[in-house]
């Protein structure tokens, strides 16, 4: 019965994801269409990543007081609303402008967070810690699928329709989702945290403020994260500037950039089983953030769109098995009963890098060679991986491969 709860719940997420994913090749498409401005492009991605880290620390308080189940359900609902009336806006009234599509950015980007935070504090209750390395990579694949069929759906439907009508299959995913989650039985989501229940908010905040400074191996992950986020935020912030103007491509061929990505994901995850019987996940980790890293350096230097498209792949389509061991060793570094506050906490941090990216693009873009941009960014990281590697490998509990779990004793299993 719980294989199967979490095969629905790995299901809604999906559907979710290919939500996600068609927004976010429709709205660059939008944005870069419309004004022709790298700028502006990088502006669209800071308003689209701002409320995201906004409402993480709110995320992870609703998910430890109400319940990861419920926030779930609410968030994509709210998602699925706003982009039909999004897209009947755009239809009623097309000379509307720019500004329903950030309206629903916003509103999407917040709601996001809600649901990311349900999601991860849901995930602990299905599956046991043993098989928890494991589970994160199903959750990967899961998330690497959708961000392969959902540019290559988004592609297909542009041959037919506009731009602006791919937000009613956006608005079908997150309705999707929603009701699958909906029709999980109650056990499949922790419960609500009734000690939590008449807590005021600053004070739940600062929970998860303790926690986090009480392990500074934590804070060493959160920096981690925040330069593989600055080279990601970079990429996706100037796909449509660098693929439509740089090097001259088509709005299909915009897609196969975000089909690379995902491509190279699924590919990197169809050995996750493979290596994780062989090799640590930490050093996947490390592996993860060196190819991220080369990634960068590529795209800073690609002359041509085949070599942007490998760096670019690279770069994002390896993100997911860093992601594996962020996720995997901050576990073994945070008490249950916290785990939604503190985690929210380190994913706003690790996200602040994605809106800095775009705010980047924005005060540079129309000044500087975008590549330029991606050298200086790569030098940093590869600066400040240099200063934090030694620290965290001296404290990393996934260093060690897992011993098997054993049957418990009179276990029918």
């Amino acid at each position: 019965m719980q294989a199967m709860r979490f095969s629905v719940f790995l299901g809604s997420r999906m559907l979710s994801g290919l939500g996600d994913q068609i927004l976010q090749f429709a709205v660059p498409l939008l944005v870069y269409r419309s004004t022709g401005s790298v700028a502006l492009s990088g502006l669209a991605f800071f308003i689209e990543w701002l409320p995201r880290l906004i409402s993480l620390p709110l995320a992870g308080v609703f998910a430890d007081r109400v319940g990861g189940r419920r926030v779930y359900i609410l968030a994509d609902g709210l998602r699925a609303a706003a982009c039909v009336i999004t897209a009947l806006i755009m239809t009623l009234w097309p000379g509307s402008g720019m500004a329903p599509i950030m309206v629903m950015m916003a509103l999407c980007a917040f709601c996001y967070a809600q649901a990311f935070i349900a999601l991860e504090t849901t995930l602990p209750q299905l599956v046991p810690p043993a098989d928890m390395a494991k589970a994160q990579s199903w959750l990967q694949v899961t998330n690497n699928g959708a961000s392969v069929l959902g540019p290559a759906l988004a592609a297909v439907l542009l041959i037919w329709l506009p731009a602006t009508q791919l937000l009613w299959g956006c608005a079908l995913g997150f309705a999707l989702s929603a009701t699958g989650v909906l029709g999980l039985t109650r056990g499949a989501a922790p419960a609500a945290n009734p000690q939590s229940q008449h807590r005021a908010l600053l004070p739940e905040l600062r929970v998860g403020l303790d926690a986090l400074l009480a392990q500074p191996i934590l804070l060493r992950l959160v920096g981690l994260a925040m330069l593989v986020n600055l080279i990601v935020g970079l990429a996706l912030a100037t796909a449509a500037p660098m693929t439509l103007g740089l090097f001259g491509q088509s709005d299909q061929t915009l897609a196969s950039v975000q089909l690379t990505m995902g491509l190279i994901s699924i590919g990197a995850f169809l050995l996750m089983p493979w290596l994780l019987r062989r090799v640590a996940v930490y050093w996947i980790g490390q592996l993860a953030f060196l190819l991220i890293l080369a990634g960068g350096l590529i795209m800073a230097t690609a002359p041509s769109f085949g070599w942007y498209l490998l760096g670019c792949g690279l770069s994002y389509g390896l993100c997911g098995l860093f992601n594996v061991f962020i996720r995997t060793e901050r576990l073994h570094w945070i008490a249950e009963q916290q785990r939604g506050r503190v985690i929210s906490l380190m994913v706003l941090l690790n996200q602040l890098s994605l809106p800095l990216a775009g705010l980047i693009i924005a005060l540079l873009g129309d000044r500087v060679a975008v590549q330029e941009i991606f050298l200086m960014a790569s030098l940093v990281c590869a600066l400040g991986y240099l200063l934090l590697y030694r620290s965290i490998a001296g404290a990393a509990r996934t260093r060690a491969l897992p011993e098997p779990a054993q049957p418990a004793a009179g276990s029918r299993r």
